[in-house]
């Protein structure tokens, strides 16, 4: 068979037989390019994720967070290949299992990362456990102050209700922090200098509880 085509290429003569070599050429080289190359792996980088399901907070622990492997252009900003700088700290807000631990997931400098300059993070106690449940990350909220009820014996001459004022107005929450034995529930606000220089003053004498705004 190979001596037959060899006589018929011999009987063509060199012109057809280039072409014919040419013809070969561009039908490999175009049946390259169809033909689809084997896709490039895609590079992955380390990601601490939370092992299971955290309430706002929860300080986490070695057995809180895993290391997980993510597309690199997926990785979300903020989050850390390792967990040894997470340990101990705060969530300031719930986290599902898998979820990638970010900064601002966590109580620290980065929770005010984007917000106006001048605003800083206070904590406010509340005496009401209840009020903790009626509030979320990113709401806003007024914030009501009274005086600490007296633990001796009543002033005859008080009279009327305790007097209400208003310690801040429509403020950002960044983080909610229920109650537990050791301690009343806490919300995280975003707040100018003076609001946090005078709800830190009043924390031994006042009482704070929120009020929603709408959203």
């Amino acid at each position: 068979m190979h001596r037959s085509r060899h006589r018929l290429l011999d009987r063509l003569g060199r012109g057809p037989r280039l072409a014919a070599a040419g013809l070969c050429l561009l039908l490999a080289a175009a049946s390259a390019v169809r033909a689809p190359g084997a896709p490039a792996a895609e590079r992955t980088e380390l990601v601490v994720v939370a092992a299971r399901s955290l309430p706002a907070g929860h300080r986490l622990a070695g057995r809180d967070l895993a290391v997980a492997r993510w597309p690199s252009r997926l990785r979300p900003a903020g989050t850390r290949s390792g967990t040894a700088g997470l340990i101990g700290m705060r969530l300031a807000g719930p986290i599902a299992a898998r979820e990638p631990v970010t900064a601002v997931r966590v109580l620290g400098a980065d929770l005010t990362t984007g917000l106006a300059p001048g605003t800083v993070a206070t904590s406010v106690p509340l005496l009401d456990a209840g009020a903790a449940d009626l509030v979320h990350a990113g709401d806003r909220v007024d914030v009501l102050a009274t005086a600490q009820p007296d633990l001796g014996p009543p002033d005859p001459s008080a009279t009327g209700p305790p007097k209400v004022s208003v310690a801040a107005t429509a403020v950002r929450v960044l983080a909610v922090l229920p109650g537990n034995p050791d301690g009343a529930p806490e919300v995280v606000l975003a707040v100018d200098r003076d609001t946090a220089v005078r709800i830190t003053r009043d924390r031994t004498a006042q009482t704070f509880t929120l009020v929603a705004d709408s959203p």
